[in-house]
């Protein structure tokens, strides 16, 4: 219980001592009506014993008293239920927003471990899980359990015989409930994981949707997804198929309390040990406490049930985040030593690397597919940490830096720029307050893009899809070189920015980005040669390592795979594609 309590309120166990206090109020006011009829049959029976007078006066101050309670109970439920539900959905919606900030200083491969449909899964339906564990499975066990605990020791120490008719199956159904739970955790487990992998295989068919209609296999593709839906539901079929099962007993147990009760009581009765008053008051007291019986042993079970969730939640609030505390005020350079990388369990994809990107410089990262220019160009952003050697910006080290805090001196633009869904001046803007609409046109105008976006139906208002998908590939570019205008920092780092743009948004972008690299440290990633001729060094890469450095004209006069490049892009360049037809 106590590591449920501790994942389910992120390390605040302190979270449910007043839910559970007040849901224990409010359970000890639902009690009120059986001790009020309890009294109300002594005061009744006492008119068929000698000398045979009904008190009216108690049943009148009774009356007052029930109707006090009312008031009471209304005032206690109304606390009772800020208390739990209306605090558990505040309490749950901060917790929301802890978790978004804990995957915000995640570096890259914290995700790139995990499924895609895992994160999303969790943040659906965990913290739905979450929310009414907080409300309703935690403080019940715990408020009712409290109740519960002084009822049988007030009920034994007035007739212990009843004590044990009442309670007597608590011990069967504890043992049975534990089995419950046990039953419920592997299946929910289970269930979890399936929901997991539908909601991943979800993803990648919506996601790679354009290139099963391209290749007619939407059909085929589905295959996955409907074979991943039918393992859900047959997970979850059998966690309702047996759990449900042993729940059923178990309230049948439970609720078989009234007529055990029942029966102990009648022979005690008929033995003349116990009154018929005494017998019909806890007949009453065991009907009422029935259902605070059957509230702790479904709490627990289904407690148990959500510890799946309480335990992926836990595995993303305590994951180590990437260290760092110091700030920096004007970072425009970088230093690399005998820096050394690879991801997890894997090859190394950086090895033993060195090179400075002085002030105002304009560097280029060049070689072929798979030699590590976007690793080193994420390294410099800390999307990841290296494992060995030393990254510096402005001689300070990369991991002592807070992470936002490098990133403040850092615009990136990548191969494949997005977009969110939402207006272009909400992309462009992208929650700042403090630009101004002079200094975005102005930006555009620098970028290229103020034309197209001033033609378009409602002009910077107009709404683009999910990932830009309402624009082409060189608008979207654009946007994203707006972007970096407008954040106006000492550090620039292009991923292949013109990779995948016809020759008119080429040209668009290569001024744009002369534009935007005046005056600021650029380091570049390119695969067409033609675009970095003017960089004051060029760094060729491969298999993770710097294998020739120098500048254009330098590296084309030097044999070896720089000048090999050149030559089959300066080859490629003059290409015509023949075409021969036959009859």
């Amino acid at each position: 219980m106590r590591k449920l309590i501790w994942q389910f309120t992120f390390h605040h166990p302190k979270e449910v001592v007043w839910p559970t206090v007040w849901l224990f109020l409010s359970q000890v006011a639902s009690m009120f009506p059986a001790v009020l009829a309890y009294m109300a049959i002594y005061i009744l029976g006492a008119a068929f014993l000698p000398p045979f007078e009904l008190d009216l006066s108690l049943l009148i101050e009774l009356a007052a008293v029930g109707l006090g309670y009312v008031l009471v109970q209304y005032l206690v439920e109304l606390l009772s239920y800020y208390q739990t539900y209306v605090r558990a959905y505040r309490d749950t919606a901060d917790k929301r927003i802890a978790y978004i900030q804990k995957l915000r200083r995640q570096p890259l491969g914290f995700f790139f471990s995990r499924e895609s449909g895992e994160l999303t899964s969790s943040f659906a339906g965990d913290f739905a899980n979450v929310e009414y564990t907080l409300c309703y499975w935690l403080p019940y066990p715990l408020g009712v359990g409290l109740l519960l605990v002084i009822s049988c020791i007030w009920i034994c120490a007035y007739d212990w015989r009843m004590g044990i008719a009442i309670f007597g199956m608590l011990p069967i159904c504890s043992l049975l409930m534990l089995r419950i739970a046990r039953v419920k955790e592997k299946h929910s487990r289970q269930v979890m994981e399936a929901k997991t992998k539908a909601a991943t295989q979800l993803n990648e068919y919506l996601h790679g949707m354009k290139d099963l209609k391209a290749y007619h296999r939407t059909g085929s593709g589905f295959a996955a997804l409907k074979e991943a839906f039918w393992i859900l539901r047959k997970e979850s079929l059998k966690d309702e198929a047996v759990a449900g099962s042993l729940s059923t007993l178990c309230s049948a147990l439970v609720k078989f309390i009234v007529p055990v009760t029942a029966a102990w009581g009648f022979y005690l009765l008929l033995g003349g040990s116990l009154t018929i008053l005494d017998f019909a008051g806890f007949l009453v007291l065991a009907t009422k406490l029935t259902e605070p019986v059957l509230m702790v042993v479904t709490s627990i079970s289904a407690l148990r049930g959500m510890a799946p969730s309480g335990e992926r939640l836990d595995q993303v609030m305590s994951a180590e985040e990437q260290p760092g505390a110091e700030t920096v005020e004007k970072g425009d350079s970088y230093s690399f030593e005998k820096v050394v990388f690879h991801y997890e369990r894997g090859k190394e994809i950086i090895r033993d690397v060195s090179f400075e990107t002085p002030s105002g410089s304009f560097t280029a990262l060049v070689g072929p597919s798979g030699s590590g220019k976007s690793t080193l160009i994420r390294l410099m952003a800390r999307f990841w940490d290296y494992q060995s050697g030393s990254v510096r910006m402005n001689e300070r080290e990369l991991k002592s830096i807070l992470p936002e805090s490098l990133l403040s001196q850092i615009s990136m633009v990548m191969q494949k720029a997005y977009l969110f869904r939402g207006t272009i001046r909400e992309n462009l803007c992208f929650g700042d307050s403090g630009i101004t609409e002079e200094r975005m046109l102005n930006a555009c105008q620098k970028a290229r893009c103020h034309e197209f976006i001033a033609a378009l139906p409602e002009g910077y208002d107009t709404v683009v899809g999910e990932g830009g998908a309402t624009l082409s590939g060189g608008e979207r570019q654009r946007i994203s070189l707006a972007r970096a205008f407008l954040k106006d920092v000492p550090i620039l780092l292009l991923d292949e920015p013109t990779a995948s743009l016809d020759a008119d948004n080429e040209a668009m972008v290569q001024l744009a980005l002369d534009e935007i690299a005046r005056e600021r440290t650029v380091v570049m990633i390119a695969h067409r040669l033609k675009t970095v001729r003017g960089a004051e060094q060029i760094l060729v890469l491969e298999d993770g390592q710097i294998i020739q450095k120098g500048t254009h004209e330098e590296l084309k006069r030097q044999p070896g795979l720089y000048a090999r490049l050149w030559a089959l892009q300066s080859e490629a360049g003059s290409h015509t594609f023949k075409q021969e037809k036959w009859r």
